[in-house]
Formats: C-alpha cells, structure tokens, sequence
C-alpha cells in the first residue's frame, strides 16, 4: 500500500477549518427552502438525515501488519457490507510503529497522520490491530475512536488482544467468532463518528469483557436504529429490528 503524506494538526486546522460545514449545508439547505416556501410536505421527497448526523462516504478497513492470522476479515467484511450503508472495503495491510505503552490516544494519534484526510473528509477509517490498548481508567479496551460531524478525520481502531483467541499452532480458533466481535465493535464506532451519541442499548453498550461482548446482540435497538436508517447509515433488517 502505498502510504500517505502525513498530515499535520496544522494541515488540519488552516486546510479543513470549514470544510465539515459542507455535508452539513448540503444536507440542511433543501429542508429550509421547504420551509420557507411554505411545503413541509415535501421533506418527506427528500434525503435528509436527522439534524446532528453526517452520511459517511465510505468505511475503509485496515490490518495492522502484527496481525498474524486474518481469516476473519471476509465474514467482518461481509457483515459490514450487508448492515452499512456506505461502501466498505478491505486493503492491504498498515504497518504502524511499536509504542512504549498501552495508551489508546498515543496510537491514534500515530495513525490520524498516517491518511490525507482533506481528500476524503467523510471517509470513515477504521484500523484494526494486534497489540492491546488501553484508555484509562479501564484496564484495557476492546476499541477506541477519535473524530466526528464537526471534524475532517473520522479514526477508528480496535484490538484483537482480547477478541482473537489461538490453538497451538497460533491460528485463530473461531474466525467467525472474532468477525463478530470486531463487527459489533465497528458498528457502534461507525454510528458514533457519524454523530450518534445518545444511546447505550444493544451494539451501543459498553461490555466490561468478552464475555459481556458476546452477549451484544448483533443489531441496533429502536428507536437508534429507525434513526440511523432514516440519516443513511445503516440498513434496515425487519428479522434484526428487535427492542431492549
């Protein structure tokens, strides 16, 4: 993979201070020229998400080159094609630096310099890696995200340190199992950097273990999820749309 001219806070702020305005506008201006033309009725035409979330453009998905057995990255792929809305793809693999320690906001902010965030604001990124972190004050986390509707970068990352589990011979024992978990995990981050944050039901709970995280259910609760379907960011699946 070819890699990318890092791009620096500053990049950010001078290049990308005004371009997250932008989705935002297009998605507003329709719903006022409605209302001030006097035709409400006519919203209901139209393709705009609820005030607060932004549509991602595209949900690109990479591996950490320590990640030593990627047989869960089909069945992840296919779960997140058929739940999200956005086109997701898979690449080649990222190779990040070693850190001192466990600290989650340390590696995110190794990795939001790694992509050209201006080329692709709306573009979700989500990093998957092999070593454990850590955001405090819990004694390791599943995942962790950085960016929002009112940011240029969208960065997610999750770690296989407590989802992926070895036989003897190293090699994952249960791939689907760990393209579960990691789908839950990415699911609920996806909603979150498109501006969802009022929820804690179903893929939005916060599960203290893996053994919590299997318990997850695998779908997005009413009302979240007529919510996240009407901004464009997941689909609807009537077998899924259960309540808690």
């Amino acid at each position: 993979m070819t890699q990318s001219r890092p791009v620096s806070w500053q990049d950010c702020d001078e290049k990308e201070k005004y371009s997250f305005l932008i989705p935002q506008l297009r998605w507003m201006l329709p719903a006022l020229l409605s209302i001030i033309l006097g035709s409400p009725n006519s919203l209901h035409a139209i393709d705009i998400p609820p005030l607060g979330l932004v549509k991602p453009a595209a949900v690109v998905v990479y591996v950490d080159g320590e990640v030593t057995d990627e047989d869960f990255m089909p069945p992840l792929i296919a779960r997140l094609r058929k739940n999200l809305v956005a086109p997701v793809s898979a690449t080649t693999r990222i190779y990040i630096p070693p850190t001192k320690g466990t600290d989650a906001r340390e590696l995110l902010n190794i990795l939001i310099k790694r992509f050209e965030w201006q080329r692709e604001p709306m573009t979700i990124r989500v990093v998957i890696v092999k070593r454990g972190i850590r955001l405090s004050p819990s004694n390791y986390s599943f995942a962790a995200s950085i960016g929002g509707v009112d940011t240029p970068f969208h960065l997610s990352m999750v770690s296989l340190a407590h989802l992926q589990e070895f036989d003897k011979n190293g090699e994952d024992i249960n791939p689907e199992q760990t393209a579960k978990r990691v789908f839950k995990l990415v699911a609920k981050n996806v909603a979150r950097l498109s501006g969802y944050a009022s929820s804690t039901k179903c893929l939005f709970e916060f599960p203290r273990d893996v053994l919590q995280l299997d318990l997850v259910p695998e779908s997005f609760c009413e009302p979240d999820l007529a919510t996240l379907v009407a901004a464009g960011i997941v689909r609807k699946h009537p077998q899924r749309n259960v309540s808690k």
